[in-house]
């Protein structure tokens, strides 16, 4: 797979704090996130979404609490095309009101679907590229890695290298044929620092160990600080659950959740200890980790307490 990345810009690493805040709406969160991400040398900061949720109004509504807005995002990524991940997104687009940059992939808007004995459900994006422009998407739809500041670059389309990160069963229609769904779309973010690369995925269908080939592959840098974001090791195979947990022995914090499943946590916890970090809503990360204290803080309680009317 061709690598277009300028490399020498991506060794250009961050020098300040990356704040992200977990937005997602339930215990196990499903498909959002912001990065607040600044760097000392430049006299800016950026505000990137990454993935939009099932639905916009928790989104909205965790934001308020967080004490934000959508007013600063000025970048939406999406990892991936499956529902939740991007239902929401038309409904950020709407809060928004203005045109504003979306990344993704070129196969991001293609069919895709599970069949099961109670028939087809489909998971993909439910409105159409033209429909979300119209709303005020700026799609670059692209395989390749892209910079999106100093030191922060999506994956691109990443490159399937190992033998027991397999695909699912899901399925998407080539040439009026139903085939195979080779999840090509699924991507990550990848932030590099000084300490080594931060590489925060959406469910990771790619897999894992796959990912962080790609972001080393990429960048030049064999050192991985920290993972963040789903791992997808919900009725993985135990040789994929086990190798993948094995790999992650290499990176100095991870903090999982959504589709890595309860017993994936526990798994990842027994192995990295207090390395590890399970998200939920309101779980914020500061990067990079300072010595051997633990880079989570989260919400106080009293504000949770304050907001638990939401009606959606």
């Amino acid at each position: 797979m061709k690598i277009a990345v300028d490399r020498d810009y991506l060794r250009d690493t961050l020098t300040d704090l990356v704040r992200i805040n977990s937005i997602n709406p339930s215990l196990v969160p499903t498909g959002s996130g912001e990065a607040e991400i600044a760097d000392r040398r430049h006299p800016f900061e950026k505000h990137i979404l990454y993935d939009t949720n099932s639905a916009a109004a928790p989104i909205l509504h965790n934001l308020r609490i967080l004490g934000k807005s959508l007013d600063e995002v000025s970048t939406i990524f999406l990892s991936h095309c499956h529902y939740d991940h991007t239902d929401g997104l038309p409904g950020i687009l709407d809060t928004i009101g203005r045109p504003i940059p979306v990344i993704a992939h070129p196969e991001t808007f293609r069919p895709c679907f599970e069949i099961n004995p109670d028939g087809v459900r489909h998971i993909g994006l439910a409105q159409s590229q033209m429909q979300l422009e119209q709303k005020g998407a700026i799609f670059t739809l692209t395989r390749e890695p892209l910079n999106l500041m100093t030191g922060v670059t999506t994956s691109g389309e990443i490159e399937r290298v190992t033998s027991f990160e397999v695909l699912e069963d899901l399925y998407t229609i080539v040439d009026g044929e139903v085939v195979q769904d080779h999840e090509r779309d699924d991507a990550a973010v990848i932030l590099n620092f000084q300490e080594g690369l931060v590489i925060v995925t959406g469910c990771c269908h790619a897999g894992i160990v796959n990912t962080m080939i790609q972001a080393k592959k990429i960048t030049g840098v064999n050192k991985i600080h920290a993972v963040i974001g789903g791992l997808h090791f919900i009725d993985a195979s135990e040789e994929k659950v086990e190798k993948s947990i094995e790999a992650l022995r290499e990176v100095d914090w991870v903090f999982a959740g959504h589709c890595t499943g309860f017993d994936g946590l526990r798994r990842i916890a027994d192995v990295m200890g207090e390395r590890f970090g399970q998200i939920s809503t309101g779980t914020i990360i500061h990067l990079p980790a300072k010595g051997d204290s633990s880079p989570v803080s989260t919400i106080p309680t009293v504000v949770r307490d304050l907001n638990r009317s939401y009606h959606g």
